[in-house]
């Protein structure tokens, strides 16, 4: 298992887009593309939230 990059611990299995895994304690702490599941930082404005609900990737999809 992974640790989370957030905050190191053990089985982290939410992958983040530019690398690592995030664990259910600190997903919070991330956007969340519901289309490809992997999470953002928050203040990611270029991949991230691209105002409608989806991520930069998967928003031309929606």
């Amino acid at each position: 298992m992974a640790k989370c990059i957030s905050c190191g611990k053990e089985g982290a299995h939410t992958r983040h887009f530019n690398g690592g895994y995030v664990c259910e304690s600190c997903i919070g702490k991330y956007f969340s593309c519901p289309d490809c599941g992997e999470v953002f930082d928050l203040d990611d404005y270029v991949n991230g939230d691209a105002g409608n609900g989806f991520c930069a990737k998967c928003a031309p999809e929606h």
